[in-house]
Formats: structure tokens, C-alpha cells, sequence
């Protein structure tokens, strides 16, 4: 059986299944094990990065959320102006966006967003704010926003949209 490293795993079970002879039931049961070693090493390889801008200028959101952000496996970069979100978007390639929308004066969220945007267009971005309006949830959708969380956000929430948004742009 080793001479054809070919087949899968689906393949070398069904000849496994029909298998009478002892010795060769073996063989095949030892490569399908290999095949299966190797497909699991493979998808451990293909982690993905999560490189995530934090933008918010409320220093226990940078006390609280970037700890929670970097336990879930996130490399996070932490700016609390849109002057330092921009020049972080120029300088450094990102996969994930969460930003304040009322940085430096109302809305400007949506200044770091836009950038984002140009940049990555791929980038899953997030808006946070504690003063939710129709109008900004509105101009997040016109901005193509991916989701819009409330303050105080619900960590646990905000993770599993996060990976979820991540896995689904990914995925297209």
C-alpha cells in the first residue's frame, strides 16, 4: 500500500472496510493513519494570522479588552488617536479593525474605517460606541461596516463576531 501515497483518507477506509485479508487490512489501516497524521498537521499549519487595530481612546478599553483580544490568539496593535490609526493602517497590514466611533471629535470612527477599508478591503472591521444613533448604524452599513457593537461590549460577543466575520471573509 505505501507505493500509492495518493489516495485519501475516504479512499483507504473504504478499501479498509472491504478488506479480508489480515495482513493486508494492516498495511492499509497503517497508511490511513499516516494520511490522517499528515491531513491533521497540515490544517494546524494553515492557522491564519489575526493581526487586529484597536482604536479607541478610553485607556480601560486598552486595559481590559486588549488583554481579552491577545488570550483569543489576536496580535493586537493599540492606538487611542485617528492620527495614530492612520499612520498604524499606512505602516502595518491588518486583518481585523475595532474602533471607537467617536475618537477626536464625533464620527471619526468612521475616518479610521474608511482608511481601513482603502487599505484592506478584506479587513473585517468592527465599530464600538457607547452612543449608538440610527444615523451612524446607517452610515455604517453605507460605509460597508461589518457589524457595530455597543459600549459596553460584551467581550465574549465581540470575540465570537470577530472570528466568525474573520472566518467568513476568509472563506469568499
Amino acid at each position: 500500500m505505501p507505493d500509492n501515497p495518493q489516495k485519501d483518507w475516504k479512499e483507504l477506509a473504504q478499501l479498509a472496510a472491504s478488506e479480508q485479508d489480515p495482513q493486508k487490512l494492516l498495511e492499509i489501516v497503517h497508511e490511513l493513519n499516516s494520511v490522517l497524521m499528515e491531513r491533521e498537521r497540515q490544517t494546524r499549519s494553515k492557522t491564519f494570522s489575526k493581526r487586529l487595530l484597536l482604536v479607541d481612546d478610553d485607556a480601560t478599553i486598552q486595559r481590559t479588552l486588549l488583554p481579552v483580544l491577545q488570550e483569543h490568539g489576536f496580535e493586537v496593535q493599540f492606538a487611542s488617536t485617528v492620527a495614530e490609526a492612520l499612520e498604524a493602517i499606512r505602516n502595518h497590514k491588518f486583518d481585523l479593525l475595532v474602533c471607537d466611533l467617536n475618537l477626536d471629535a464625533e464620527g471619526d470612527g468612521f475616518t479610521v474605517a474608511s482608511a481601513m477599508r482603502n487599505a484592506y478591503p478584506q479587513c473585517v472591521v468592527v465599530l464600538l460606541t457607547g452612543h449608538p444613533a440610527f444615523e451612524s448604524a446607517v452610515k455604517g452599513i453605507h460605509q460597508q461596516v461589518d457589524d457595530y457593537i455597543v459600549k459596553p461590549a460584551d467581550f465574549d460577543l465581540l470575540i465570537a463576531t470577530l472570528e466568525k466575520k474573520l472566518a467568513m471573509k476568509r472563506r469568499s
